[in-house]
């Protein structure tokens, strides 16, 4: 890494990525595309976690090797232009789709291929626009950094829905939008990949990747060489300690996350009775308190260190889910809310400075591959987990069915933690990003 202090605006393109990301991440994963399966078209619960398991299957079985490609020539952009451009058209066509005269099962099942694609390509620019952490900041600010994109990617969950909500319901809670008629969920898809792609522009513009020497460029591209090479640096834990760890931690706890996020809007609305529109306030209320945990478990972080960080806030949600399945409170609903976003943002801002600080710097596309592939395969498994479960329980009804779904996710998070208790705290923001 250059000695030089990257520019500002560098910084702020890499973090505002993270802005425009998140609102595909809220409007099509967590709130329209569940939504519209599930709830305005009548289809279970297994069509949206079987989407979702299908797309991360992919990830798990190309992005680790993309990931070493992008290390062998020192280039993460054009991967993530590709990724990025994929992901837009593809939720744009969603939105197309979903608004035309088809039969509901060829609309469906085309809208479901259309979102695979999408998950996909949203996921997989996720690894090269990780590994590019490194090079848009100092080693001393590197959790600050990773803390405030994840926190302005909270500011862009609540901007997309606010700017998705008058396409849903043809109004700004009770103002008329001039031109914009009510099109239900599936009116969200467009203009969020608009949106995404408007806002991801700038990273395209100010971030570079690392200068590299003519001789990196002289290598071909050999996929059994690059898996090889994966599966080496995985299986090598002397060589690496912790890492592997580290991936089976994330994989459970993730399991969790990524469950939550794809169902949170279901739950709000089959289990406490919310409607569309009190659902997008009921998220646009939360993400705050993601954003403020953000911010702080970056500082906390650069102070502290990323494994102590992640193991206080993974408590956390161990206490807020077990509390999440005991109340049908409503005010204890929001409470409990609030502190769901705040453990949410604060994850992800532990986790990519911890994975950071066990690799080196030559090798971290490959590794925020092997990162990707352990959080994919936890997105597999966890849609599916809650797809039985709430199948099992059908007959017991909608409450019952939902809090047995959370308890199975509350045993996935009390595994991930006691994996991660041995990875090693090795953190040092003097060191760091030496090798």
């Amino acid at each position: 890494m250059d000695a030089s202090k990257p520019r500002r605006l560098t910084t702020f393109s890499w973090i505002l990525y993270d802005f425009a990301n998140t609102i595909y991440s809220m409007n099509v994963v967590t709130m329209y595309f569940s939504t519209w399966i599930v709830v305005d078209l009548g289809r279970g619960d297994r069509v949206v976690g079987t989407a979702n398991s299908l797309s991360m299957i992919f990830v798990a079985l190309t992005l680790p090797i993309l990931g070493e490609i992008s290390d062998r020539f020192q280039r993460r952009m054009p991967f993530l232009f590709i990724y990025t451009l994929a992901c837009v058209l593809a939720t744009i066509g969603i939105g197309v789709i979903g608004q035309t005269g088809l039969d509901i099962g060829i609309k469906i099942l085309w809208a479901v291929l259309l979102y695979i694609v999408a998950n996909y390509a949203y996921q997989g620019g996720l690894v090269f626009y990780n590994s590019l952490l490194p090079y848009v900041c100092t080693p001393r600010s590197i959790g600050r950094v990773s803390g405030y994109g994840v926190a302005l990617g909270y500011f862009g969950s609540i901007f997309g829905l606010i700017i998705a909500l008058p396409f849903v319901e043809g109004s700004l809670y009770g103002l008329k939008i001039p031109f914009i008629e009510a099109g239900g969920s599936v009116a969200a898809f467009v203009p969020s990949g608009l949106l995404f792609m408007v806002f991801a522009i700038p990273i395209f513009i100010f971030v570079k990747d690392p200068a590299s020497t003519s001789s990196q460029f002289n290598h071909t591209i050999n996929i059994k060489e690059s898996f090889s090479k994966v599966w080496d640096s995985l299986s090598n834990t002397r060589k690496y300690p912790g890492v592997t760890r580290f991936l089976v931690a994330k994989y459970f706890y993730e399991d969790a996350i990524q469950t939550i996020i794809i169902f949170m809007a279901v739950y709000a609305q089959k289990v406490m009775g919310f409607s569309k529109g009190e659902t997008t306030t009921f998220f646009i209320i939360v993400i705050p308190f993601a954003i403020i945990g953000s911010a702080l478990c970056g500082i906390v972080t650069d102070h502290f260190g990323p494994k102590k960080t992640l193991m206080i806030v993974l408590f956390g949600w161990i206490i807020a889910l077990s509390l999440l399945i005991m109340t049908m409170n409503i005010t204890v609903f929001w409470i409990l809310s609030a502190s769901v976003g705040i453990f949410m943002g604060s994850t992800w801002t532990a986790a990519r400075p911890l994975l950071i600080s066990l690799v080196p710097q030559k090798m971290l596309g490959e590794f925020f591959g092997l990162y990707s592939f352990s959080g994919k395969l936890a997105a597999i498994a966890g849609p599916l987990i809650w797809s039985v479960v709430v199948d099992v329980f059908n007959d017991r009804g909608d409450v019952f069915k939902y809090k047995a779904a959370i308890f199975s996710l509350l045993i996935l998070m009390l595994i991930g933690i006691w994996i991660l208790r041995k990875v090693p705290n090795i953190w040092s923001k003097e060191n760091i990003l030496v090798e």
